[in-house]
């Protein structure tokens, strides 16, 4: 109903004068933009009054409201009602589209502070919003967003994923890719692990690449709630059968070889990220020939093991005890169903340079807040936004009428009154009074 208000009565009239420059017809036009959305709120208000139930609904006064959105400083005024029914105050507006109380900023300026902060620093996320969001410079100084309230904005910001497509992959085999960065962060010289996974089934040609199907993508600071979140996702978004068996790839580390023995929805097998094996090999042994086929012969994989001794490499020395744990390791590179497994692609084209090696610090409270948004967009999906300290309102039913309530009536015995008293009352009973 409001986007109908702001589409109805946007103008259509706006005409550059002349001599006016390209830049100055577009902030003319933003300028009026934003008006007509401030006069659609004030009529979306007025619509809410009209009908309601002045009896249960007392009006107080017109109160104004800012609020920080894309289009720059939205002003709009709001009847601030008194609930006899929920006997409570309220503004109906600001109920009906869901604003928490106190909220200075819109949700999708939020968004948008999350995905810059993933690559810039919090004080050039406030520099780049004032520059680019403002509509006329008598506004650069309210719309001005500080260090500090580009941090509050994130260190408060809860953010969910939301999928709305159910997912059809038939009977495609499930990948799960994993990798971890380092991170630097604030008030440490060390840098702290991050944790990223793909799951896809399927994959499609593009060009002269591919494109994963059916994919998820998340990351997490903390491996134990990686794992649970996976889980889940196989769970309710893939829909795996306990006897279903997936793949697991990534490279040589400790903890990805044992990833599998935490999924507990299904099966999953480790397979070395076929990158990673060839890779290595190609740096420790450059005159061996290796292929997929020879990497799966009993006696070529005993002769590689040999020649991975020798060699003072830490990858090498974990790619030879692969094969001595698991001979089978490299079996799935010979399935057409293992469509391999790169952790790696997902990184630098998914998560943003300060991710990156000589990426700016983060704050550990907030290294998982900008992810999301950037996981969103690779996977077309949508991202609820929430706030840690204010709750969005309860919706309020304004179809409910002040109840009805009956005048409290009381009788009086009159029997052992004395008889004049007696008199007067049965004639007041009876009208003759």
């Amino acid at each position: 109903m409001l986007i109908a208000h702001i589409t109805r009565r946007l103008p259509v009239d706006i005409v550059p004068f002349d001599n006016e420059t390209l830049d100055g017809f577009l902030l003319k036009s933003q300028e009026i933009h934003k008006e007509a959305i401030q006069r659609a709120l004030e009529r979306y208000d007025k619509d809410i009054y009209c009908p309601i139930d002045r009896k249960r609904f007392v009006s107080i006064r017109l109160g104004e409201r800012t609020i920080l959105s894309s289009y720059g400083i939205l002003r709009f005024k709001r009847r601030y009602y008194y609930d006899s029914f929920m006997e409570g105050y309220c503004y109906l507006l600001d109920n009906r589209l869901q604003i928490p109380k106190s909220k200075r900023m819109t949700n999708e300026l939020t968004l948008g502070i999350l995905d810059l902060a993933s690559i810039m620093s919090y004080k050039e996320v406030g520099e780049h919003l004032s520059d680019y969001k403002e509509v006329g410079e008598h506004l650069s100084d309210e719309f001005a967003v500080s260090k500090y309230a580009v941090w509050k904005t994130i260190n408060e910001a809860l953010s969910e994923t939301y999928f709305d497509i159910d997912m059809d992959r038939k009977d495609l085999k499930i990948h799960v890719q994993i990798d971890e960065k380092f991170i630097g962060m604030v008030g440490s010289t060390d840098k702290r692990g991050y944790y990223t996974l793909t799951t896809f089934a399927g994959k499609e040609p593009i060009g002269k690449s591919n494109r994963l199907r059916n994919k998820t993508v998340i990351s997490s600071a903390k491996l134990c709630d990686l794992k649970n979140r996976l889980n889940e996702i196989l769970v309710d978004r893939y829909k795996v059968s306990p006897d279903e068996e997936i793949f697991v790839s990534g490279d040589f580390a400790t903890y990805i070889q044992n990833f599998g023995e935490s999924i507990r929805c299904c099966k999953a097998r480790y397979v070395p990220d076929r990158f990673h094996v060839h890779k290595t090999l190609k740096d420790t042994l450059p005159n061996v020939y290796v292929d997929d086929h020879s990497l799966n012969d009993d006696g070529f994989r005993n002769h590689l093991i040999k020649e991975l001794v020798e060699i003072d490499d830490d990858n090498a020395r974990k790619l030879k005890n692969i094969p001595i744990r698991n001979p089978e390791s490299f079996g799935p590179y010979l399935d057409r169903e293992y469509l391999g497994c790169s952790q790696e692609g997902q990184n630098s084209r998914i998560y943003a340079p300060r991710f990156g090696k000589y990426a700016n610090r983060f704050p550990p409270s907030a290294i998982e807040k900008p992810s999301p948004i950037r996981e969103a967009r690779a996977m077309n999906a949508k991202v609820i936004l929430v706030h840690r300290h204010r709750e969005i309102p309860e919706p309020i039913d304004v179809s409910i009428s002040q109840p009805y309530e009956d005048i409290a009536k009381y009788v009086l015995d009159t029997r052992e009154m004395k008889f004049e008293t007696m008199k007067m009352f049965n004639a007041i009973k009876y009208g003759r009074l």
